[in-house]
């Protein structure tokens, strides 16, 4: 789990070029705001993509070899990304730097659960954070810098931190035990995967329970693509600072996250603690509409921070312990094609709320939606109950 960890700091150390898309499209490509929520959601459905075929292939070949090509094909379709100029390339190369990446997430929970034991999932999910959130905290901040100097050296670090994370996991991360299966055995465990009973498209609770994380993703990702426009275009900050505040996010996470849940974890059900983490999100984003200072914005970063870590940590949680062994790899991918399904639409619904009505608008819409989530989680604790009781 810790060599597992290192290459998520090594990947997420050289996340910079997200965070500085809507800037970069905006103020040097010169599109419009709405090519750039066009962009920004190219990223989306390139998840979309990448998490559901990655799924598919954690199931027949392995999350192994999956982790490592995911890496290092993302990582060279950054760097090309950085050297396309017109529109419509720039969208369809965005599309493949996640198509490509986010192959990696199913494959990356499979991994935690091959890895570590049940009782141990909160922990093993929070170390894993741990690193993403520390490499966030790295990433924005050298982002920033090299945004000043030349956009490109962007793309260049990005990739190559992404190829770096992928050779670390093929030369140091130990291979898991190969289970020998007979013909016979093969063909029952694949229709296993393949029947009802395991498949998570049949499983009514799990499904809602995708509904709601996708619509508390679609609120939380503005961190992504609204943020950073109303950074600058209100507040008139310099990529540097905008760097800066947001890697107060990832060090936030990376600082708390691991030992907050290792005192946490077994005092509340995980519904309750996903609930106050989407109570908060709301609270960030209504804060932003009456009051206005560069206070304010440190104050809703760090309230955003600790939905952050309340929410992400038990929805992967609930996640793991629902899916069966057999077709945990479809289990993840509709998870993470949930959290995809949200970067689609986070850059849309934002940018077409900023054109026509402002920001201020924006922050009750994206409240109304996570309320709708709240509302949804509360629920499905109920239900989730109600089922155990009755069997």
């Amino acid at each position: 789990m810790w060599l597992l960890a290192s290459a998520m700091l090594i990947n997420r150390s050289g996340s910079m070029v997200l965070v500085f898309m809507s800037v970069y499209l905006t103020k040097y490509k010169h599109f419009s705001i709405p090519q750039a929520g066009i962009v920004m959601a190219m990223f989306g459905i390139g998840s979309l993509v990448g998490a559901f075929i990655g799924g598919k292939l954690v199931d027949k070949i392995g999350f192994y070899p999956i982790l490592i090509w995911s890496l290092i094909l993302s990582g060279l379709m950054l760097i090309c990304l950085g050297h396309m100029q017109s529109f419509p390339l720039v969208a369809f190369f965005t599309f493949l730097v996640t198509a490509m990446g986010d192959a990696f997430r199913p494959a990356n929970t499979a991994s935690i659960a091959s890895y570590t034991s049940k009782e141990n999932y909160p922990r093993s999910i929070a170390l894993n954070r741990l690193a993403m959130n520390l490499g966030f905290t790295i990433g924005p901040l050298i982002g920033g810098l090299l945004a000043t100097y030349n956009y490109k050296l962007l793309f260049w670090a990005d990739g190559l931190t992404c190829m770096a994370a992928g050779l670390f996991i093929y030369f140091v991360l130990p291979k898991p035990k190969k289970v020998e299966h007979t013909k016979e055995e093969a063909i029952a465990h694949q229709a296993k995967i393949d029947s009802k009973q395991f498949s998570p498209y049949k499983d009514k609770a799990y499904l809602w329970f995708v509904f709601f994380t996708c619509l508390y993703a679609t609120s939380f990702f503005q961190i992504f693509s609204s943020l950073p426009l109303y950074y600058k275009d209100v507040y008139h900050l310099s990529e540097k600072h905008i760097g800066w505040l947001l890697a107060f996010n990832g060090m936030g996470v990376a600082v708390i996250e691991m030992v907050l849940i290792y005192y946490i974890q077994h005092r509340w059900t995980q519904f309750k603690f996903i609930s106050l983490g989407v109570g908060l999100l709301i609270m960030a984003y209504l804060m932003l509409v009456p009051l206005h200072s560069i206070y304010i914005l440190i104050g809703s970063m760090m309230i955003m921070t600790v939905s952050e870590m309340l929410a992400m940590p038990f929805m992967s949680t609930y996640a793991m312990n629902k899916s069966p062994k057999v077709s945990m790899g479809q289990y993840m991918a509709l998870y993470s094609m949930s959290w995809s399904l949200a970067q689609i639409l986070a850059p849309i619904v934002s940018t077409r709320v900023i054109e026509h009505f402002g920001y201020e608008i924006l922050w009750i819409t994206l409240s109304g939606i996570a309320m709708i989530s709240f509302i949804g989680f509360r629920w499905l604790e109920g239900y989730e109950n109600s089922q155990e009781s009755t069997n």
